[in-house]
């Protein structure tokens, strides 16, 4: 249901009541273009070329603006740097200061003259302080003084540090370092600390190196190290051909492309202004063009909001191509150099439309993609207007869906030797790059014919035109309604088919779609299927059925042929544009038999005959070929009445309609300029006389001639 009021709404000549001669149509589609347009060049990318570490550049790169990059180089030699001044961290270990306890507190219990010694102090006490002096000796380590003052810059530094630096790790610990142990484990000098301690003392302690204090207290010092940030000027050189790729020349890469992406604001008024004037620009020099060359198409609104639809479309599938290929995978930007993506433009156009317009519109959107998608644009430019021209010679008529894939192989294949001549100029020709190229090229033409096979159905039933393939599907003669026609009404039948003959060759003579008239003629007259005995052509036993009517009923069963066609059409759900020519093969034109024989009979009684309840409801014909279809109809209808078939008497019989049909201005919509419908007579004409032949009169054969041709063969045999 929305496609059919999309379709309403672009085909309907009412769409607004101010809209008389389509200006707001037209206003709307434009608008839409541009401010795509516009969108679609304002967000053009940032391309930085991207390099892989450890290979060897193939280019030289200079820095496009000044900025700044987060120096990785650098920052690992300050690191390095900065934990060189980083000393060596000593701890007494566990097990020593546990023996040592374990000894004192069995000489305690084992030997106890510390009794005399210590007469007012307790095994108790004695005990505790041992204990305490165990727990710093646990928790103190030695080092330099330059190591903490690292610990202290990284916040590292507690009491338990103490400085010391031994010429060997055998060295006993400083009577200073004891002194400073004594005030770490007791707040008061006791005999009883005094005593333990001596006996700490006494022992002979040998430092061990904590490696997993100096290697934690080295990372926190590197990750307190800030990134050294180097700033690089606009024009220089950030690497030449033949270097080897080191992280720092992608970091300048990656610095120089963040730079950029910020200067670059989406929303800048500046460049959205700029960006809206450069597609106006181009898109009112493309309407020009149009209207000069094919005045048809941009008479047609739904072809106009087609073509709109085709350019964005393509636009919109190239930018998404792009945005995956530079953001999701970076890596892929330089491998797909010139991707094909024109021939999208040439194929739906071309099928839909009409090759030559698919070619105009294919070298705009070639332009527009050069300008504003991350591609090698010389070669971009080169290959796909190749391709374009290519296609427009290969798309002649395409009949079956398949043609759309065997067109783009033919397309893949001709871009090969282009292929091959951008390689050679740029000396790659003999490594990876031209199978990469070949290979790029072959997907997107693949992906191409995809998307026009899936699309084609949509675009179709969205803008009610219909492309040749579906054309060629509904002539089948083996159609429900054609088999019911040729069974039903057969003179309708035959008259069809004589219709579609004179509509196809008046096509071709004025460069209209010749499939498209020849389809509908066969379809023009499926009306007549619910009473075909009230046509002439039908009647076949000399009755006439309107002997029974009176002249304006006659005339309303005629004209409801009509409206009855349309119902069919629908019911059997042929394409909008056949149903089209259906309403508009007679446009309003009147049915002058029975209008007449109503004004005799009106004449005797005084009665006023209305004109109108004799002509068909309309609407005229709005496109050439329905047009040609109407003409041919009458012309047709008209000629089976001539009594002498003669070039001068189908002249005059054609003249004689063709002049009626502009004088009650059946024309004025259809878009036929006066040379084309000159063009059409001739046509017909030449092509009623070359179907109308006589052949020559076979003698009769006489008995005689009979009889000895029997006696012959007998006596043969």
């Amino acid at each position: 249901m929305a496609l059919d009021k999309v379709r309403n709404l672009l085909s309907k000549p009412s769409w607004f009541k101010l809209d008389q001669k389509g200006w707001l149509k037209d206003f709307l589609i434009g608008c839409i273009l541009v401010l795509s347009l516009g969108l679609f060049i304002n967000s053009k990318e940032i391309y930085v070329d991207h390099l892989e570490l450890n290979s060897i550049s193939s280019k030289y790169i200079l820095a496009h603006t000044e900025f700044d990059f987060p120096d990785t180089a650098a920052t690992r030699l300050l690191k390095e740097e900065s934990i060189r001044d980083l000393g060596k961290i000593y701890y007494l270990q566990d097990t020593e200061i546990l023996k040592v306890e374990k000894r004192i507190q069995d000489t305690l219990v084992e030997r106890p003259f510390w009794r005399h010694e210590l007469p007012t102090i307790s095994f108790d006490e004695l005990i505790k302080d041992s204990e305490s002096l165990r727990d710093v000796l646990m928790k103190v380590r030695f080092s330099d003084q330059r190591t903490l003052t690292k610990l202290k810059q990284v916040g590292q530094f507690s009491k338990n540090f103490l400085i010391y630096t031994p010429g060997e790790i055998t060295e006993n610990l400083s009577e200073d370092l004891w002194e400073q142990i004594e005030h770490m484990a007791f707040l008061v000098r006791t005999p009883a600390n005094q005593y333990i301690l001596q006996q700490y003392r006494a022992h002979h302690w040998d430092l061990q190196e904590d490696l997993g204090k100096q290697h934690f207290l080295s990372r926190l010092i590197k990750e307190s190290i800030p990134r050294k940030m180097t700033k690089v000027l606009p024009g220089s050189r950030i690497i030449n051909t033949g270097d080897k790729v080191t992280m720092r020349h992608i970091d300048m890469l990656k610095g120089m492309k963040k730079k950029l992406m910020s200067e670059h604001h989406f929303f800048n008024l500046s460049t959205m202004a700029g960006s809206l004037a450069l597609a106006l620009l181009m898109s009112l020099v493309a309407w020009l063009y149009l209207k000069t060359l094919y005045p048809h198409l941009v008479q047609s609104s739904a072809k106009k909001a087609l073509v709109v639809t085709v350019v964005i479309f393509t636009l919109l599938i190239a930018k998404l191509t792009e945005y995956i290929l530079l953001n999701k995978m970076g890596y892929l930007v330089d491998l797909c150099r010139f991707p094909v993506c024109v021939p999208l433009v040439i194929l739906l156009l071309a099928i839909l439309i009409d090759r030559k317009v698919a070619m105009i519109v294919s070298l705009f959107v070639t332009f527009i993609m050069t300008i504003t998608l991350v591609v090698h644009y010389q070669h971009f430019f080169l290959i796909n207007l190749a391709a374009a021209l290519v296609s427009t010679i290969l798309i002649k008529t395409v009949r079956k869906r398949k043609e759309i894939f065997e067109i783009c192989a033919k397309i893949w294949l001709m871009t090969i030797p282009f292929i091959l001549g951008v390689n050679l100029m740029e000396n790659t020709a003999w490594d990876y790059h031209i199978l990469i190229d070949m290979l790029t090229s072959l997907v997107s033409m693949t992906v191409t014919g995809v998307i026009v096979v899936t699309i084609l159905p949509v675009f179709e039933s969205i803008f009610g035109i219909v492309s040749d393939m579906t054309l060629l599907e509904s002539a089948d003669l083996s159609h429900p309604l054609l088999r019911r026609l040729n069974l039903e009404a057969p003179g309708t039948y035959r008259h069809s088919l004589s219709v579609a003959v004179l509509a196809e060759e008046a096509a071709l003579a004025i460069n209209a779609n010749p499939i498209f008239c020849r389809v509908a003629a066969l379809y023009h007259d499926i009306g007549k299927l619910l009473q075909p005995q009230y046509f002439t052509e039908n009647q076949f036993c000399g009755f006439n059925m309107h002997q029974l009517l009176t002249p304006l009923e006659s005339a309303q069963v005629i004209i409801a042929h009509v409206a009855e066609g349309v119902k069919l059409a629908e019911q059997y759900e042929l394409p909008p544009s056949l149903i089209d020519v259906i309403h508009e093969h007679h446009g309003t034109g009147l049915v002058y038999y029975f209008y007449h024989a109503q004004i005799e009979q009106s004449r005797a009684k005084a009665i006023m005959v209305e004109e109108c309840r004799f002509r068909y409801p309309g609407p005229t014909p709005r496109s050439r070929e329905s047009a040609i279809i109407m003409i041919a109809d009458s012309v047709e209808a008209a000629f089976r009445s001539l009594e002498e078939v003669t070039e001068k008497a189908v002249l005059e019989l054609i003249e004689s309609i063709v002049a009626d049909k502009i004088r009650e201005h059946q024309f004025d919509t259809s878009g036929l300029t006066f040379d084309e419908i000159e063009s059409i007579k001739k046509a017909m004409i030449r092509s009623l006389i070359s179907n109308t032949h006589s052949r020559p009169k076979y003698p009769e054969k006489s008995t005689a001639v009979v009889w000895k041709s029997e006696e012959i063969f007998v006596k043969l045999s």
